[in-house]
């Protein structure tokens, strides 16, 4: 289950964006025409996991099994017999979900290892075995290898589902033998309709929209930003950033107080807003209202276009060491960056 403020949704569930990407699943089904593998690509927070557990589901169902299928009168898990019981309570023996430990951001050669045991042996319930790889760009170089021995020779009556944000990262060799499936982003009415019904009801349209804008248009991702408080942290954010800058608070307060759990949420901020500056500065507009409007045309029209890309490159830096295992001093990291932007402010 994923939980929202108001309900939960359940991990099976059809977003109303996917009924095309669907129908396309259900006729492989019909058709018997279903790969052994697939490439669920796209960015983050649009369903890719979702789907990829909701047709789990379905091919292991019961109802889906049964001839009635033949005629296509069947197109989504029942709910109710045996196997979507145990597939709702994580407990399916013929299904298997991999990630990257906990405390670990890779996929390891074990896991895979445990993968190629699973698929050896014979079905528990008769039907198929499934599994689902989520990040695949997790994987690590021995895991990647181990994995493509197990795309060439598949297991009969198999499926692999490899979900992915950035299948650019994946060996060519594990793209070219998956059927890749891309996941475009919902629409901005699509996205705040559903926002709107998972949501708590004092988020009103502008909340919705401007947390869809947080999470680059990804609805699945907003609804995690609300559920972290990240929208009123983003405007308090930018609020001190402002007050940095005309000299009413320090930057060792302030990074300080940034060092936290979304640290890394609140870096991405940062090259957001750098980003929207160098956008004003070479002559677009601002999309949207925004609280900080003023602060960044000042800006874009005081600093110089390489004082400005060379603070995002430093915060790109950044970044990828906040992702990284080499556990970086943030409030150090935060500092610095803070002391890059007071050197925009400074008179030409």
């Amino acid at each position: 289950m994923i939980r929202s403020n108001s309900q939960e949704i359940p991990s099976n569930e059809l977003l109303p964006w996917q009924s095309e990407l669907w129908d396309k699943m259900v006729s492989h089904v019909v058709t018997k025409t279903l790969p052994h593998a697939f490439l669920f690509c796209g960015v983050e927070g649009v369903g890719k996991e979702l789907f990829a557990k909701h047709l789990s589901s379905f091919l292991l169902c019961e109802l889906t099994k049964s001839n009635a299928n033949i005629y296509g009168e069947i197109t989504k898990p029942c709910g109710q017999c045996k196997q979507c019981k145990l597939f709702e309570g994580d407990t399916h023996p013929d299904f298997k979900f991999i990630e990257p430990d906990e405390g670990s951001k890779s996929i390891k050669v074990d896991q895979i290892r445990q993968l190629v045991e699973f698929f050896s042996q014979t079905s528990q319930q008769g039907g198929r075995k499934i599994a689902i790889l989520s990040p695949a760009e997790a994987l690590n170089n021995n895991a990647a290898n181990a994995l493509l021995k197990t795309l060439e020779e598949p297991s009969s009556n198999s499926v692999i589902i490899l979900v992915s944000h950035q299948s650019g990262m994946l060996l060519p060799t594990i793209r070219s033998r998956c059927q890749m499936l891309d996941f475009p982003q919902p629409t901005l009415k699509e996205s705040l309709e559903w926002l709107s019904r998972h949501t708590a009801e004092s988020f009103n349209d502008e909340d919705l929209t401007e947390t869809l804008i947080l999470a680059n248009s990804s609805p699945l991702k907003a609804l995690s930003y609300f559920e972290l408080g990240a929208l009123a942290e983003y405007r308090r954010m930018l609020e001190e950033l402002g007050a940095f800058l005309k000299n009413d608070c320090l930057s060792t307060a302030l990074a300080s107080r940034w060092n936290d759990d979304i640290a890394v949420l609140r870096l991405s901020w940062i090259m957001l807003w750098l980003e929207q500056i160098l956008k004003l500065k070479f002559g677009s507009k601002m999309k949207e209202s925004h609280q900080a409007e003023k602060m960044f045309t000042y800006l874009s029209d005081k600093a110089s276009s390489p004082e400005l890309f060379s603070l995002y490159s430093n915060c790109l830096i950044q970044y990828k060491l906040f992702l990284g295992t080499s556990n970086p001093n943030k409030v150090l990291a935060f500092e610095a960056l803070l002391h890059d932007w007071s050197s925009l402010m400074r008179k030409t």
